[in-house]
C-alpha cells in the first residue's frame, strides 16, 4: 500500500531530504502523490551521488522510511479518535452542539487503520449525531415491511460475523466513508 504524504513538507520528511530540495524536485516534475512514486522519480532523475541516503559521507543518515519513528503514547490515530469522541461527548453532556467538531472527528475516525478500529471508544450519543442522516432514513414503524414482504426489523440474535460486519458498516458511516444519498 503506498505511503501518502500529508503535504510537501511531510513528503520531504519521509524522503529524508530538506524541504527546499523537495520543492526543487517538485518543480522539476517529482510526483507528490506517494512516497514510492517520489522515490522512483528521484532514482530516475537525480544523480546517485547527489541523493541523500546513497552517499557515504559523515552527514549520511538512513532514509526516513527505514527509521519508522514510533508515535508517542496516546498519539496513535485510534487514541486521537477516542479523545475527540470523548470531547464531543462532553460537549453533548453540556447541552452544546458538536457540529463544528464533526468534520474533525470524522477525519480522525477515517485515519484509524481498519485493524485498529475496534480500539476506538465509540460513545452512543456521539454516534447518534454522526449517524443521524442514515438513521433518519430508517422506517420508524416496527411493522414496516421490505419490498419482498419480510419485516424490516428482524428480532433475532446476530452471529459474531454479522455483528462484526454491522459494526464495520456503522463505523464507516460515522467516519463519512459511506455517505447517505
Amino acid at each position: 500500500m503506498p505511503t501518502i504524504p500529508r503535504s510537501q513538507n511531510h513528503l520531504a520528511e519521509l524522503l529524508g531530504i530538506a524541504k527546499s530540495i523537495c520543492s526543487r524536485h517538485v518543480a522539476r516534475g517529482m510526483p507528490t502523490g506517494s512516497v514510492e512514486a517520489a522515490q522512483a522519480w528521484r532514482e530516475a532523475n537525480i544523480d546517485p551521488a547527489r541523493r541523500k541516503g546513497i552517499r557515504f559521507d559523515r552527514h549520511y543518515q538512513p532514509p526516513a522510511q527505514q527509521r519508522q519513528p514510533t508515535p508517542p503514547p496516546g498519539h496513535t490515530p485510534a487514541a486521537q479518535a477516542s479523545a475527540l469522541m470523548a470531547a464531543a461527548f462532553a460537549l453533548l453532556e453540556a447541552d452544546q452542539t458538536i457540529d463544528a467538531l464533526v468534520p474533525t472527528l470524522r477525519a480522525a475516525l477515517r485515519a484509524v487503520p481498519p485493524p485498529e478500529r475496534d480500539s476506538v471508544g465509540l460513545l452512543l450519543p456521539v454516534m447518534k449525531v454522526l449517524l443521524a442522516d442514515v438513521l433518519a432514513m430508517a422506517p420508524t414503524d416496527p411493522n414496516a415491511k421490505c419490498d419482498d414482504g419480510s419485516p424490516v426489523f428482524l428480532a433475532r440474535d446476530m452471529t459474531d460475523s454479522e455483528a462484526q460486519f454491522a459494526g464495520e458498516f456503522w463505523y464507516q458511516v460515522a467516519a463519512g466513508e459511506l455517505l447517505a444519498t
